[in-house]
């Protein structure tokens, strides 16, 4: 019979939502602490990472990008892996506090300190062009077959996982705070 061990990644976040992301570049969720990845020899390990968030918004003009990052501990956002990220999103030009949910499942495939390998995909549920009486939109991640599998980790150093933010203009005062991030290693 085989055991299976399921525990979240620590640090768990315990504090308020991180810091909402208003510039129009790619930027960390503010989260802190940010969950930790210890060090993975398991093949066939699971990875399940989750994040709730909201937006804001006056204008239609500017779109989001939103996603999941890996890399060490400290890293920036932008030298960080992107193990998945959505399509352009659109904005309503009246969101207040509108929400998404992102959630992402993935295997390591082969583990590496430089060339590890994770399979995943993911979903967005988006109400932040439709409205909180609309039908929230699934909006699938990575958008194409070849973006599910990611192979530049380094599986061997404990990592960090964000969600990295990416507005396409700061037109309306968009801001998106992401208001929970979990993270889960089973195997």
């Amino acid at each position: 019979m085989a055991q299976v061990w399921r525990f979240p990644l620590f640090p768990l976040q315990s504090s308020a939502s991180g810091a909402a992301v208003t510039a129009a570049a790619l930027t960390a969720s503010g989260v802190n602490p940010l969950p930790q990845l210890p060090p993975v020899s398991v093949q066939g390990s699971r990875l399940s990472l989750r994040a709730t968030g909201e937006l804001t918004s006056t204008s239609s003009t500017p779109t989001v990008i939103l996603g999941f990052y890996i890399g060490s501990v400290g890293q920036a956002i932008g030298s960080k892996v992107a193990i998945c990220a959505t399509a352009t999103l659109a904005i309503s030009a009246s969101a207040t506090a509108w929400p998404f949910i992102m959630e992402y499942d993935g295997t390591l495939r082969t583990e590496s300190s430089s060339a590890g390998v994770i399979h995943g995909q993911g979903i967005v549920f988006s109400w932040v062009n439709v409205g909180l009486t609309g039908t929230g939109v699934p909006n699938p991640m990575p958008i194409t077959a070849a973006l599910r599998t990611v192979s530049t980790l380094n599986w061997s150093q404990v990592n960090e996982i964000d969600v990295g933010v990416t507005l396409s203009s700061t037109t309306g005062s968009p801001a998106v705070t992401i208001t929970d991030l979990w993270a889960e290693l089973s195997g």
